[in-house]
Order: structure tokens, then C-alpha cells, then sequence
């Protein structure tokens, strides 16, 4: 009976006993980050690279948060993922110059102008990249706004050019996405809106401090090409966005 009774109480504390864990399985964690400048829907794609195929991940856009189960390892990733990437949207300074681009016969020629400030030695480089001999500045605009905001502005009166200024985790360049470059045609008529005729759509990475030379297309106003030369700039924080010609 003894022998019956001492078998009873160890089969009692061997299913009483919690089961060890496998050191060999990664432990599951559950985490859930709130995030302070950044919408969680943007953050699917910042995140779901560093977790593994069994980890998953669920925003509420109503409270901004970020759930994350995934192993520990993995959940450590992606605290530092966001750590990174959920940060303050910096203010910008992007100067913007439209220039004409045209071939003049030798008699004709004048020098390519040598912009001052920011934009020096911008002319020795359009000569090395295009076979134009002439340029012409048609406007310069400075726009000022942070990461996240949509710009859009008329340049020479008869151009548009909008954009959004990306959220960009590397200092060294600003990303302008879905950059459009259209021309103006003013329709004859009162109440009749302007139309407008796409030249380029692209996205472009500028890079801090350096000018950036993009040809979008031929000038149908002469016998040449249109070019815009982009300089960015990080500003300290201001009110709203400014355009200054």
C-alpha cells in the first residue's frame, strides 16, 4: 500500500511540473511599440525585413501602435528598426534652377553662366554631361518643408513641378518621390483651368550639399532641352513651406 501511495504522489508532482523548454526552440515574445512621428501602415515594410517567416506584425491606426511576435531575436531587430526610423520629420531647403539647354553656331556662342553660392561649378558640369552650348536660367525657386509633406510649385511661368519630400533615413541625401515635371498650356476663355502636359515623372535621390543635374526633356518653345539642377540643403525647423523666386 505504502509502495502504491508513494507512486500516486510522484506521478501527481511529474504532471504538476512545468515542461523544460527546449533551448533549442527560439522563445516566442509578444511586444507592442507606439509610434510618435511615423503611421504604423508605413512601418509594415520598415519592419516585416527583419523578422523572421513565423513573425508577424499588426498595426492600429486608431491608437498608432505597432504589435510585433516574433522570436526574441527578431523582436530586438525590429525595436531597433523603429528606433531608427520613427524619428521627427527634418526640415529641408531645396533650391531649384530651370534652365534651357541649346546648341548656338560658334558665332553666336556665349559662355555657359557660372551660378554663384551653392550651385558654383554646376556650368563646367553641364559641359561635361551634354553636348549643349548654350544655357539659359529661366527661374530659381527655394522651397522650405519637412519629410512627409507634398510640394508642388510653378516654375518660368509656364512649368509645373510637384513632389513628395520621402521620409529618408540616410542624412546624406533627401528623396523626392513621384516627381512630376509638366508644361502649362493656358486655355483661351474665362473659367477655363490651365492644361497640363507631362514632360517627366521619376523619383530622384538628391544628395546633401551637391548639386543634382536632371535633364527632363526637350524644350518645344526652341531648339533645345530643359534642365533642372536641384540643391538640398537640412534647415532648422519653420512655419509651413515658402516659395521664393
Amino acid at each position: 500500500m505504502a509502495r502504491t501511495v508513494t507512486f500516486l504522489v510522484a506521478l501527481l508532482f511529474a504532471f504538476a511540473a512545468p515542461a523544460a523548454r527546449d533551448p533549442a526552440v527560439p522563445q516566442v515574445v509578444v511586444r507592442v511599440f507606439t509610434l510618435k512621428h511615423r503611421s504604423p501602415d508605413e512601418a509594415l515594410a520598415t519592419v516585416r525585413p527583419v523578422l523572421t517567416e513565423a513573425g508577424s506584425v499588426i498595426f492600429q491606426p486608431r491608437g498608432n501602435t505597432l504589435t510585433v511576435r516574433d522570436t526574441s531575436a527578431a523582436v530586438e531587430r525590429a525595436a531597433k528598426t523603429i528606433a531608427a526610423w520613427d524619428v521627427p520629420p527634418r526640415p529641408l531647403e531645396l533650391r531649384v534652377t530651370l534652365l534651357r539647354a541649346s546648341t548656338a553656331s560658334p558665332a553666336f556662342r556665349t559662355p555657359i553662366p557660372e551660378p554663384e553660392g551653392d550651385l558654383r561649378g554646376v556650368g563646367a558640369r553641364l559641359r561635361k554631361l551634354f553636348k549643349f552650348t548654350d544655357y539659359t536660367r529661366l527661374d530659381t525657386v527655394v522651397v522650405q518643408g519637412v519629410e512627409g509633406q507634398n510640394v508642388a510649385y510653378v516654375l518660368g511661368r509656364d512649368y509645373r513641378l510637384e513632389f513628395l519630400i520621402e521620409f529618408s533615413g540616410d542624412p546624406r541625401q533627401v528623396r523626392l518621390k513621384g516627381l512630376s515635371f509638366e508644361r502649362l498650356r493656358r486655355s483661351p476663355g474665362p473659367g477655363i483651368a490651365d492644361v497640363r502636359n507631362d514632360i517627366l515623372r521619376t523619383t530622384i535621390n538628391v544628395p546633401i550639399g551637391q548639386p543634382f543635374i536632371l535633364a527632363v526633356g526637350r524644350d518645344e518653345a526652341a531648339s533645345g532641352a530643359l534642365v533642372l539642377v536641384f540643391y538640398g540643403a537640412w534647415r532648422a525647423p519653420g512655419p509651413g513651406i515658402a516659395g521664393v523666386n
